[in-house]
């Protein structure tokens, strides 16, 4: 048993459902979050379901990717609600296709391994998941400024790679020892796909001057990992996940989950604080990014994927609005 292993089955799970929504529930009421958006807009999600039929991606009514496909299009509708339509379906299949790709890359390894000497030769690729997944990611040119694109593309790039790299021998076979404190970061950071993310609160057509949001992008890149991290963390406790980000930062620093989570807390409060004088008085860049910030949050409390209903953080309308959707 590795060095990490043992802090882990040392530390243990010490925190319970109640003081997980005291936590969660101090957080939400610092930076402002009120009640889950509306995600019931019938256009958006008729185009959603058009443009995944014209992936060619199989997605039966039920199955998985269907089911992801719901969750990747409330992120489309319930983050970037102000956005184009054209956009929001964009980052709806993207959303999708990422979450697939995540799932799929263990079983496929060969195939995954290569996608990026494919995508940078323009070689076609040998799947229609990976021949989607490489289109998407070069058609972001088309809403995002150039500059901003490239950001994009190296995060999904990454992703891939961390997707490959969490599948691997070599990370199975990882000894963890004391000195690896910056690698779960590391690890979290590929795998959030968070630049791509906070570069997407901001399509060139409704934000042309990148130089009024550009300073923020650094913390609502690391608000999202951390967040989603949070939000997360009832779900993989009750799997008995204890590997995960969360639990890697306890062992390492000694510090038992609940300590850890407050700390992950108030390094997100102060984020946004951060991030909301950077657009102070900017708009519609300020609208934006608070639209994304709080957004994040309604869209992990209206999908049934994160269980957060059963520590009493979704109200029955909105688990009824969230479950409509599929």
């Amino acid at each position: 048993m590795s060095y990490i292993e043992r802090k882990c089955d040392a530390l243990g799970n010490q925190i319970d459902d109640r003081s997980l929504q005291s936590l969660i529930s101090s957080f939400l009421e610092n930076v402002g979050y009120t009640k889950a958006p509306d995600i019931s807009n019938e256009l958006y999600w008729a185009a959603l379901h058009r443009r995944a039929t014209s992936t060619g991606i199989p997605h039966p009514k039920g199955s998985h990717a269907y089911k992801c496909l719901i969750v990747g299009g409330n992120y489309g509708i319930a983050c970037l609600s102000r956005h184009p339509l054209d956009i929001q379906v964009y980052v709806g299949i993207y959303t999708w296709i990422a979450i697939v790709v995540d799932d799929v890359a263990s079983r496929s390894s060969d195939d995954f391994v290569a996608f990026h000497e494919r995508f940078s030769s323009g070689t076609p690729q040998p799947t229609i998941l990976l021949e989607c997944w490489a289109a998407l990611i070069r058609s972001c040119y088309d809403y995002w400024d150039p500059l901003v694109v490239n950001f994009i593309v190296a995060s999904s790039l990454d992703f891939h790679n961390a997707c490959v790299l969490e599948a691997s021998s070599e990370m199975r076979h990882l000894v963890r020892t004391e000195g690896g404190q910056s690698f779960p970061w590391y690890v979290r950071r590929k795998t959030g796909l968070s630049d791509a993310y906070a570069y997407f609160t901001f399509p060139k057509a409704m934000y042309p001057d990148v130089s009024c949001f550009l300073e923020a992008i650094p913390d609502l890149s690391a608000y999202f990992c951390l967040a989603n991290d949070v939000l997360s963390f009832y779900k993989e406790e009750k799997a008995g996940d204890r590997y995960n980000y969360i639990h890697y930062r306890a062992s390492y620093d000694g510090k038992d989950t609940r300590t850890v989570l407050r700390e992950i807390i108030q390094q997100m409060q102060d984020a946004v604080r951060r991030m909301r004088v950077v657009v102070d008085g900017r708009q519609p860049y300020e609208q934006g990014l608070n639209d994304h910030i709080l957004g994040y949050i309604g869209y992990h409390i209206l999908s049934d994927r994160y269980k957060l209903a059963e520590i009493g953080l979704v109200a029955d309308d909105a688990c009824a609005t969230a479950n409509g959707a599929y």
